[in-house]
């Protein structure tokens, strides 16, 4: 891959934005930006170590004693037995309370940790009473439950309870699909059947039927460490999460644990907008059990008039002209495509004479209404706009405007239509939208905090009639806890300089890369037509200066230039042709191109790009987009330098041996893998998805290599662990022996980190991922080393915010290396949280941070799956990888998916080294 064994620091720009930003050696470190976030993931056996949420850091063990974690998500559980799987001892003065006969779905805690200074932190989570009252587990069966949205069956169910109040004197708990708690037992005996009357002609038929006893006791014997997790306290969690959220969802747009309201909001463009919403969870902790308070955010469909969300979608004003934009003779065919898909779905209400019905959009006509005609039960035919005359005595304003299709047969003119409010968008975002998406997530954490105190009142707990028939009491302050910070870690660069980073980030002003790797030919390729002769004479100046003051030797004064016109398909030839002439003018071949790309509409020059260099060619690609390069001082520059020297081999930064323990024990070498896998948005059907594996190939853990697969449409478990692994292995080794000489190279350890994986998938995962990497130990023909398995999480909703007057850094944010294994963790599995970098500002994502090792094995697999892309001839069938064949049948959507993994390209051998 183009990002090969990259060096520790880096900045944080992407590839193609124009290199890292930040600031100037400061790329080195981090990207600044994230939030109170805790990284989770629990380990599967193995020798101490751990990052994310996944075992608290032991002196001497794990990863990086610093910086170096994940910073969110859920951490992985246990190992198979066997296999060189080996349980990790318990250092003196931490016992922690776990009964003998407790087993965990990985390894139990065996300690808590001690590592560091002690602090106190604010999370987002509320203590919450554990309900002594036995809960009586009901089904509830709706004919029509597969087809009905979550909202009808809610409502229905409501209205049953509401219609029946000598049966339901306590209401249940619903939720949505087939359950329902009650925290008394009905007096109809085990089943009955309601007739329910939501306004349709017939009643509804609602078969309620007893399921189960559930005693909450068990729940309390597990938050004890008593008491294995079982089934009885999965439905115990299950009911008090659905008792917490039937008050807040009675009134506003819900989804399946978040509900969302329009008090804070924002316009994203297009008919579309942003609501602030608030996600809470039941969990057990150590001890007490918890509800997860936090806010989200979701895409909202635009409410009002559907011709004016129409207009809006098309970038029109939505009070312009309808009949300019929306008549048949304006609309072609591209431009209706695009819009069906923007409201196919889309629920709207029509009001005819005093009938009012809420229906679904099903199609888009290609007639007005003028022209439109269907057929009359009593014969002959009619056009919607007769017949809407006929029927309400007024005429259309818009007669040859596009009608829409409401259920099988109802055409209906978009002037008669309303758009419903709190729809929620599920389309794939526009890069703008995205842009809004992450500005308006993004809250600093004093702000956050403050937001999520508030939703406690949109939540209403202590108003809660279901709270309180549970007998479920929430505290109305969130929790504060003890955490630790870890050691920095020493980092080393160039002639053995030194420097410790303050706050997650650092400074590398002065500091030459610890492996610069030489330039052995460069050209430049332009295909901004605004980009003059002074640009060049300053892209040239800048990267030969920045090159010599990071130590990259071979970086000519004057490389050759080639401009091309960014039209067109043909940049595979480009790039073949700048490779010719450098060497007419030099003599040899460049192993590095920089591409300086127009500042808009470059997505498709760039995948085209680093499929010609990354895949076809083999020569590292380095794109800056033109006013970055305009705009660019000796800062931009130097961060860019970083990444070139990644791309073509060089370290930049290594830790220092004693700041990360095991990792460097050069008496048991350790690899370091991540793996993780990415799947095709809502509605694509028909592409694959993807697999990728990185792995460490020197002792320094500060060189890389990745291996990808496309794989079955949505499959998580990687299907071909064992021979991306094996690939690894051998990568190692080869590396081990060749280059640092070693007679031994085989690794004695593994610390496996592996993002991606739900909480109900770490069974399965452990079954076969860990039984995969065993089997590509045993395929390249070394003894099983000892491995740890961490799954790594980001999605989760667990924050920590600093107490007024606690530590913090600059940013507000609670302190890079935060550790938290106590209080608030799994009270029995092997997990913590960890807060591994500096942070700006409180956003709803993780901010890339790339420090190593922990946290950029798992970061760089994600990018390699997102690169995906950049594997398929641009050209080819897979090349535009558009979204217009996404519905296909299930046979030919398996299909497609098979000729998708055909048709993927491997990596060059010259960039895969």
């Amino acid at each position: 891959m183009a990002d090969r064994g990259r060096g520790r620091g880096r900045g944080r720009g992407g590839d193609r934005g124009g290199g890292p930003g930040g600031d100037a050696p400061r790329g080195g470190g981090p990207a600044r930006g994230g939030a109170g976030r805790g990284g989770t993931g629990a380990v599967y056996g193995g020798p101490r170590s751990g990052a994310g949420r996944g075992g608290p850091p032991a002196a001497g063990a794990g990863p990086p004693r610093g910086r170096g974690g994940d910073r969110g998500g859920r951490g992985g559980r246990g190992g198979p037995p066997g296999g060189g799987i080996v349980a990790a001892e318990a250092p003196a003065g931490s016992a922690v309370s776990i009964g003998p006969a407790v087993q965990a779905v990985g390894a139990t805690r065996p300690s808590f940790g001690v590592l560091g200074v002690p602090v106190d932190v604010i999370v987002n989570c509320f203590r919450a009473d554990v309900p002594k009252n036995i809960i009586y587990h009901y089904d509830t069966i709706l004919p029509e439950d597969k087809v009905l949205p979550l909202k009808a069956t809610m409502d229905i169910i409501r209205k049953m309870q509401e219609q029946n109040p000598t049966i339901f004197t306590k209401r249940g708990s619903y939720d949505g699909r087939k359950n329902l708690y009650s925290p008394i037992k009905y007096s109809f005996g085990n089943q009955h059947e309601f007739q329910v009357n939501d306004g349709r002609p017939n009643p509804r038929r609602v078969r309620v039927q007893f399921a189960a006893t559930v005693n909450p006791s068990s729940t309390v014997r597990y938050i004890e460490g008593q008491m294995s997790h079982d089934e009885n306290i999965l439905t115990t969690l299950n009911a008090y999460n659905v008792a917490i959220r039937m008050q807040p969802i009675q009134d506003h747009p819900f989804n399946a644990r978040s509900f969302f309201t329009r008090a804070e909001f924002k316009d994203m463009g297009r008919s579309v907008e942003l609501w602030r919403g608030y996600f809470q969870s039941v969990r057990p902790a150590i001890g007490k059990m918890v509800i997860n308070v936090d806010i989200s955010s979701a895409a909202i469909y635009k409410s009002g008039p559907l011709i004016k969300v129409c207009l809006e979608y098309m970038g029109k004003s939505p009070d312009g002209d309808p009949l300019q934009f929306l008549s048949v003779n304006r609309l072609d065919q591209r431009t209706r495509r695009d819009l069906l898909k923007f409201i196919r779905n889309l629920t709207v209400r029509t009001n005819r004479n005093g009938e009012i019905r809420d229906r679904a959009i099903k199609d888009i006509s290609e007639k007005g209404a003028d022209t439109l005609d269907f057929p009359l039960d009593e014969g002959g035919r009619i056009t919607v706009q007769a017949w809407h005359r006929r029927e309400t005595g007024r005429p259309l304003r818009f007669p040859t405007v596009v009608c829409v299709l409401l259920g099988k047969r109802a055409w209906v003119p978009l002037e008669l239509c309303e758009v419903l409010p709190g729809q929620f968008y599920r389309k794939t975002l526009t890069p703008d939208q995205t842009k809004h998406m992450v500005e308006f997530s993004t809250l600093r954490p004093d702000a956050r905090l403050r937001n999520i105190r508030n939703g406690l009142q949109q939540l209403s707990y202590g108003n809660s009639a279901y709270l309180q028939d549970f007998g479920i009491n929430v505290e109305p302050n969130p929790t504060t806890i003890k955490g630790r910070i870890l050691p920095t870690p020493t980092l080393i660069y160039g002639r053995n300089s030194s420097i410790v980073p303050r706050d997650g980030q650092w400074n590398m002003r002065d500091k030459l890369l610890y492996k610069p790797e030489r330039i052995t030919g460069c050209g430049i390729l332009i295909y901004d037509g605004r980009f003059r002769a002074e640009n060049e004479r300053h892209l040239k100046d800048s990267l030969y200066a920045a090159c010599q003051s990071v130590g990259i030797q071979g970086m000519p004064q004057d490389p050759p230039i080639l401009r091309k016109n960014a039209t067109g398909g043909a940049y595979w030839n480009h790039v073949k042709e700048l490779g010719t002439l450098h060497k007419q003018v030099k003599g040899t071949m460049p192993n590095l191109l920089i591409v300086v790309l127009p500042d808009f509409g470059n997505e498709d020059i760039y995948v085209r790009i680093k499929n010609a260099g990354d895949i076809k060619i083999g020569v590292a690609t380095q794109c800056l987009k033109s006013q970055k390069c305009i705009r660019g001082n000796m800062q931009y520059f130097a961060n860019v330098c970083l990444k070139i020297n990644a791309k073509l081999g060089g370290i930049n930064v290594i830790p220092r041996r004693d700041s990360v323990g095991i990792v460097r024990d050069v008496a048991d070498p350790t690899l370091i893998i991540g793996a993780d896998t990415a799947h095709p948005g809502p509605g694509q059907s028909v592409r694959p998805s993807y697999a990728a594996v990185v792995g460490s190939v020197d002792s320094e853990i500060s060189k890389y290599i990745a291996v990808s697969r496309a794989q079955g449409f949505r499959v998580e478990m990687i299907e071909e662990l064992a021979d991306m692994v094996a690939h690894i292995l051998r990568k190692y080794m080869q590396y081990r022996k060749e280059v640092e000489k070693n007679a031994n190279p085989a690794p004695r350890r593994i610390l496996f980190y592996r993002d991606g994986i739900s909480e109900g998938q770490f069974q399965e995962c452990k079954e076969k991922e860990v039984a995969a990497i065993f089997k590509a130990c045993d395929r390249v023909g070394i003894p099983r080393p000892k491995l740890t398995f961490i799954v790594v999480g980001r999605r989760h909703h667990v924050r920590f915010f600093p107490p007024p007057g606690g530590s913090s850094d600059r940013s507000g944010n609670a302190p890079a290396g935060l550790v938290i294994d106590r209080e608030i963790t799994s009270p029995v599995e092997f997990d913590f949280y960890l807060q591994s970098h500096g942070g700006q500002i409180a956003g709803h994502e993780s901010i890339r941070a790339l420090q190593r090792p922990s946290r950029s094995e798992r970061f760089y697999a994600r990018r390699v799956c997102a690169r995906a892309k950049h594997h398929y001839d641009p050209d080819g069938a897979f090349g535009a990888e558009s979204d217009s064949a996404s519905q296909l049948t299930t046979t030919a959507g398996a299909n497609q998916v098979e000729a998708h993994r055909r048709a993927y390209q491997p990596i060059h051998p010259n960039t895969a080294q």
